[in-house]
């Protein structure tokens, strides 16, 4: 699950890694990518509601005894992420959580907007026309529309909450996710995971477009708890 304003495009050099392995579903979260509009911006809690939707009829079409998913959600994408493991313990078997938002410290509009653009340019290249055209789809009523309700998510309680197995992680130098407000996460999640391997070296915000390889490391070592 992805970011605000962004869609699941970036995840491409990731989802190829993993559809190696196993089954990869990359939603659009509503208002966002191949999704359409809604009537209003949805809630984070909104989003969450969506995409276990979305995992039930997978369900239905999943081989007997096949097991519950394993969710990834980037940025924005934690929040939906979490909220959904807090609310549907059933839906997912764990969760990976990438550059999480929206850090307790710094919980306005301004700062992760200067964090973002901070982190914009610092990211290859080639991320530039995936994100724009992104962007440019979901537009500025869904972006703006989402900021409020991405602001006032409290993504630590609905960890605290989580029954399944949480890896929270970072690129090396993300901006957005600071180190310490993992460390303050992982305190909240009561099976959650924080050891020097959910670090990925030289990545910045978007670590699965820029650093694919070991960010699938992360979803595998997940996998096998």
């Amino acid at each position: 699950m992805h970011g605000i304003g962004s869609s699941g495009a970036y995840f491409g050099p990731l989802s190829r890694l993993l559809a190696q392995r196993w089954r990869v579903v990359v939603p659009d979260l509503a208002g966002h990518g191949r999704s359409p509009q809604p009537a209003r911006p949805l809630t984070v809690d909104e989003h969450a509601a969506s995409v276990a939707r979305v995992l039930a009829d997978l369900a239905t079409t999943s081989p007997t005894g096949a097991p519950a998913p394993l969710l990834l959600g980037h940025s924005l994408g934690c929040q939906v992420a979490a909220a959904l493991v807090a609310a549907h313990p059933r839906a997912a078997r764990a969760a990976v959580l990438l550059g999480p938002t929206t850090d307790d410290r710094a919980r306005s509009a301004l700062r992760q907007g200067l964090r973002l653009a901070r982190n914009s340019v610092r990211e290859p290249v080639s991320l530039a026309p995936v994100q724009a055209a992104s962007y440019l789809r979901c537009g500025p009523r869904t972006y703006l529309g989402t900021v409020g309700p991405m602001l006032s998510d409290r993504i630590e309680d609905h960890l605290a909450a989580a029954a399944v197995p949480v890896l929270v992680a970072r690129g090396q130098h993300d901006p957005v996710a600071p180190r310490g407000w993992l460390a303050r996460l992982a305190l909240r999640v009561p099976r959650a995971s924080l050891v020097g391997a959910t670090e990925v070296p030289g990545a910045h915000h978007v670590a699965q477009w820029s650093h694919p390889g070991p960010v699938a490391e992360l979803v595998e070592a997940a996998a096998a708890t």
